[in-house]
């Protein structure tokens, strides 16, 4: 064999050998292109739908984010205190800022600040708010005070879980209706909203207070996401 010959095989080995490591280095980052991908639709999956109920408020005068708080009264409302925090964001794990949020809920004994829940005959609390509206910051970011509702039954032998409702408006994007539950309680597994979900949607919507603040306060976040408008 030649020197030519020679040089010119190596340089077909190696030629070989490239093309060789090129494909798998290929191969290699194609899937952990694909894998992050994945990732990160996973974890920005849409927040699941729940119904609006029948207790919108008709009339809301104080709706500044803190719940447990009336304006011109002194007192504070009857239940355990808790913080809600969250982001809003959309399909592709954009924040959504100036995005307005609305939240509303039942007090200690059950009981929304609503006509139609009158006739159950559960006592209103004077110094619980139940309704806020606020909007998210420029990192989609939003924070409420409040209290863990009450359970209250509904139709038939249906108990409601403690639960607060979400409704989400952005410019840009559908608005949102949802329902934030509190994970472990026991009336989420038989809850005729939340019990025939997937276990994933279920634990987009179950939150655990299991952090707590300097001031005792447990706290729990809360994340919304939007579908792309």
């Amino acid at each position: 064999m030649t020197d030519k010959q020679e040089t010119d095989g190596s340089r077909r080995c190696s030629a070989r050998g490239l093309s060789r490591r090129s494909l798998l280095i290929g191969l290699t980052v194609g899937a952990a292109t694909l894998a992050a991908g994945r990732a990160a639709k996973a974890a920005c999956s849409l927040t699941p739908h729940q119904i609006e109920g029948p207790f919108y408020p008709v009339a809301v005068q104080d709706q500044d984010w803190d719940l447990t708080h009336v304006s011109g009264r002194s007192g504070r409302a009857e239940g355990e205190v808790i913080e809600v925090t969250g982001r809003v964001r959309d399909a592709k794990c954009q924040p959504v800022p100036d995005c307005v949020v609305e939240v509303w809920q039942a007090n200690l004994h059950g009981r929304y600040n609503h006509p139609l829940d009158e006739p159950r005959g559960r006592p209103l609390d004077p110094n619980f708010q139940g309704y806020a509206r606020f909007a998210t910051d420029k990192d989609g970011a939003y924070r409420f005070v409040t209290i863990i509702p009450g359970s209250y039954l509904a139709i038939g032998d249906w108990i409601r879980p403690p639960h607060i409702h979400f409704k989400a408006h952005a410019a840009f994007n559908p608005s949102l209706t949802t329902q934030m539950y509190f994970a472990g309680h026991p009336l989420n597994d038989k809850d005729r909203l939340l019990a025939p979900l997937s276990p994933k949607q279920r634990a987009v919507l179950e939150v655990a207070f299991d952090t707590m603040r300097a001031d005792g306060v447990r706290t729990g976040t809360f994340n919304l996401t939007l579908a792309e408008g």
